[in-house]
């Protein structure tokens, strides 16, 4: 059975913001999109925030096409002047890192592959394979790069995505179980490390055996740990990025398991502590993909709200505007093939009435296609609705 759905009471709201996942060129080189023009498109549309990959920021392909195509015609200098023309048109710009999710620094450093908690190093799933907060000298190159990121776009905020412990979490349909997935990571660096910062003695045995004996014995403290070390990266990155943009502001891609589902795994497996991270989040944005982890629409709330009432900061939800895994290795959960735009708008408005801050939408390709392939502008016409429809409750 499904968990239950928590029910919190929201004292005060905001207006309700939308904002899109642009995680790929296809604005400018499929849809021959200028970036005024572009920018423009996104006013119209009642987008006040983009989450956007860039040139100075590599983000690979992940269950989407993020790869600018050899030869293409797009450069770091499309970028700034995207980054422009949405200041000029009101629109907040969020520079997107992948922290802990680059199979490439995997293929050039195989120190960097975690290792599970059945003994087994990590294999690459489909297109995600992810590497453990505890390599020191890859978070240091990670933190360098944002830096130099934020010295060339000055974002309003920075969006870290794949911040969290390995593990592809969207495989972890309702019937799993934690354990019915390795947890990550049993890598000799990352165990001394934790013996070293928390005094713990592990016994001298093999990485399998260790994780049971942490299991059994300093579960608390090894999830602990592993929370605290995730805030600290994000620490790290917003004082990077704050003493080059002052006012620069962190949002975080959170994983949409409450405490109730499986055993805790958001703290237990990824790290994500709200708690502990609402002292370094600013937003929390949560990856509210209900067709991917065969949920209905009612679901999506439930997770926001948890967020928001445990954190105190502004949450957002994230909607899907398409319909993903369903072939190769996805095709035996059967997930379900439609998402259409009645869908789409039940999931906008069970977010808009719940109280919380705005949604996300994932992605801009999908809305583009929608629109000026298939010629629908009902999604469009949902995210206005809804935003009117908080301009009157706030009113009233």
């Amino acid at each position: 059975p499904n968990p239950p759905v928590y029910q919190f009471t929201i004292k005060t709201m905001n207006k309700f913001e939308i904002g899109v996942k642009i995680y790929s060129s296809d604005w400018l080189l499929k849809y021959g999109f200028s970036p005024r023009e572009a920018a423009r498109a996104l006013k119209d549309w009642g987008i006040s925030f983009v989450l956007a990959q860039s040139r100075f920021l590599h983000m690979p392909d992940s269950a989407v096409d993020s790869e600018t195509p050899d030869g293409a015609s797009y450069t770091k200098e499309d970028d700034l002047a995207f980054r422009a023309a949405l200041a000029e048109e009101g629109i907040d710009y969020w520079a997107t890192v992948c922290t802990f999710f680059n199979p490439a620094a995997i293929d050039q450093n195989p120190d960097l592959r975690p290792l599970g908690s059945d003994g087994r190093p990590m294999e690459q799933i489909d297109w995600y394979i992810g590497i453990a907060p505890s390599q020191e000298a890859y978070v240091a190159e990670q933190v360098s790069a944002i830096e130099k990121a934020v010295r060339e776009l000055r974002p309003d905020g920075v969006f870290l995505s794949f911040t969290r412990w390995p593990g592809f979490w969207e495989l972890w349909m309702p019937h799993h179980r934690r354990q019915d997935f390795p947890e990550y990571s049993y890598d000799t660096h990352t165990l001394q490390r934790f013996a070293r910062e928390t005094g713990i003695n592990l016994p001298a045995s093999d990485p399998q055996e260790i994780a049971q004996w942490i299991e059994k014995h300093a579960r608390a403290e090894w999830t602990n740990w592993k929370c605290d070390l995730v805030a600290n990266i994000i620490r790290q990155v917003k004082e990077a990025s704050q003493r080059i943009q002052p006012d620069a502001q962190i949002m975080l891609n959170t994983l949409p398991f409450r405490a109730v589902d499986f055993d805790n795994a958001r703290e237990k497996v990824f790290g994500q502590n709200v708690e502990t991270l609402n002292e370094v989040v600013d937003i929390f944005e949560v990856m509210t993909y209900h067709q991917i982890l065969k949920q209905p629409t009612a679901w999506i709330p439930g997770a926001g709200l948890e967020v928001k009432a445990r954190s105190g900061r502004k949450t957002v939800c994230t909607i899907q505007a398409a319909p993903l895994y369903l072939d190769g290795i996805y095709k035996k959960d059967q997930r379900l093939p439609t998402l259409d735009a009645q869908e789409f708008t039940e999931a906008v408005n069970a977010v808009e009435s719940a109280g919380l801050d705005g949604i996300v939408i994932f992605t801009w390709t999908d809305l583009l296609k929608e629109v000026f392939i298939h010629g629908n502008t009902q999604r469009i016409e949902a995210i206005r609705a809804a935003v009117e429809h908080r301009k009157q409750r706030l009113v009233s």
